[in-house]
């Protein structure tokens, strides 16, 4: 879970300091990036998340809904930051940390990462009938390495558009890269906290699993159906963005097939 956590934390990092260094460059590439991660995280949604998580209990599909509503209201704070909208912003004498913006992600990388670390000794996942791609993978113990991967593909562009978004409304380099660091750190929180609540012994602890793979599907749903198909580019699927999609779904069957 640490070392998970600690991967997460770099990429998310990683993104920002990406802005600071090549962060025109990765602007006009912004979409091919976001069209293959979109496209993994449909992949991943459909080949892995979906039966595993339909597979652990029943009404299922309603999490799904709630957590597809939850994502609505998320980007109601974040501005859509979670799939790539960049807004253009002018400085002001004086700069304001958008905090109803940087909440909302907190709370939606917070979210979608809470089923990331399964119990490794079974409760929340049946490692027994050998679900695609969780812990399979040879990768981190406890982890699911298919769910890892997505979050990776999706975190490092939102890290770049939330720092670029920082820097266009003047907020201060030191102030930037704090905010940065405490998104990052969001998903070990949420890993904490999904283990704290499956063992609480609380009557509702085993639908935890349920629930949170249920609110996840959801969300991811929301934001790579949206980065793949908004109106942000006429509607128009260009070769080199059908290209990035195919990859990624390409890549998400090749992983969570294993």
């Amino acid at each position: 879970m640490w070392l998970a956590g600690l991967i997460l934390l770099a990429i998310a990092l990683l993104g920002a300091g990406a802005y600071d260094r090549f962060g025109n460059y990765l602007k006009e590439h912004l979409s091919l990036i976001l069209a293959f991660g979109g496209a993994f995280l449909i992949g991943l949604i459909f080949n892995h998340l979906v039966p595993e998580t339909y597979a652990m209990g029943s009404n299922v599909g309603w999490i799904v809904v709630l957590g597809f509503l939850l994502q609505g209201i998320l980007e109601y704070g974040s501005q859509g930051i979670e799939h790539g909208h960049l807004h253009h912003h002018e400085h002001t004498g004086s700069a304001r940390m958008p905090w109803a913006m940087f909440a909302s992600l907190c709370l939606h990388a917070l979210i979608e990462s809470m089923p990331l670390h399964g119990d490794e000794h079974g409760h929340g996942h049946d490692h027994g009938h050998d679900h695609h791609g969780h812990v399979h993978l040879h990768g981190i113990e406890g982890v699911d390495m298919a769910l890892m991967i997505g979050l990776i593909l999706h975190k490092f562009p939102v890290a770049l558009v939330l720092m670029g978004m920082l820097d266009a409304l003047g907020i201060k380099r030191a102030h930037r890269w704090l905010a940065m660091l405490t998104f990052g750190l969001m998903p070990i929180i949420g890993m904490l906290l999904y283990d704290v609540l499956l063992h609480s012994g609380a009557a509702w602890s085993a639908n935890v699993p349920v629930w949170s793979g249920g609110i996840l599907i959801g969300i991811l749903l929301h934001i790579s159906t949206t980065i793949l198909f908004e109106a942000g580019d006429g509607h128009r699927f260009n070769r080199n963005k059908l290209v990035a999609t195919i990859a990624g779904l390409v890549l998400a069957v090749l992983t969570t097939g294993i």
